[in-house]
């Protein structure tokens, strides 16, 4: 039996970049199943006083495109209108409430519900505050809708989102996203911008094998 590799993924519904990279990480996490065992972290990208309605928010459409040039992944027309009609409020706190709520009722998918709750913004714009939002993305994902919306409700879910934040402060990891692999020679972070399922799995061999990473291939 081929033991499996951890990996960290820190992440965040309200990061563009995330949504960028989702897609080269959910290939590379397809064709490495059998070697990796992968958790996901929604990390707090905003909260506090970085909490705000989105039309308060500079750049957030002229971010998108940057990303969609760099990555090829595109938003949707959903996203964008709730960009311009403005009162969408992003709260990282909502979102990873609403992240580990869900995964109360899958643990093993952690990658797709954190998939499923981009989507939810960034694809359709949806207010994640919304009950019946948690809701729909459970239903999407195959998961119990009322189970969802009470796990979404219920005190464990703020409590395990408070505690992510927490943890991801003791991460070595310089934003999101960041995927860390933990090799004989430690934690190290791959992927980037232009990552693709292959360059992210020729890193990952890379450390798995005890080998310096340089830093074009963490890339």
């Amino acid at each position: 039996m081929i033991q499996k590799t951890k990996l960290t993924y820190v992440t965040d519904t309200y990061c563009i970049w995330c949504w960028g990279f989702g897609e080269a990480l959910r290939g590379f996490a397809d064709a490495n199943a059998d070697q990796i065992e992968l958790e996901v972290l929604p990390g707090g990208l905003l909260v506090g006083e970085r909490v705000q309605a989105v039309g308060q928010k500079e750049g957030v459409l002229e971010s998108a495109q940057r990303m969609t040039e760099m990555t090829g992944v595109a938003t949707g027309e959903g996203f964008r209108d709730a960009v311009q009609e403005g009162s969408t409020v992003l709260d990282s706190g909502v979102a990873a409430r609403a992240f580990w709520a869900l995964h109360s009722l899958a643990p093993e998918h952690g990658l797709d519900i954190a998939h499923a709750l981009q989507h939810a913004w960034y694809e359709d714009g949806q207010d994640l505050h919304d009950t019946a939002v948690i809701s729909q993305v459970a239903r999407d994902l195959g998961l119990d809708p009322e189970a969802a919306a009470q796990a979404y409700a219920a005190p464990e879910s703020e409590a395990q989102a408070q505690a992510g934040f927490e943890r991801r402060k003791e991460l070595d990891v310089p934003g999101y996203p960041s995927l860390l692999v933990y090799g004989p020679n430690g934690p190290q972070r791959i992927g980037g911008a232009k990552a693709t399922p292959e360059k992210l799995t020729a890193a990952f061999q890379k450390i798995r094998s005890g080998e310096a990473l340089p830093t074009d291939d963490a890339e």
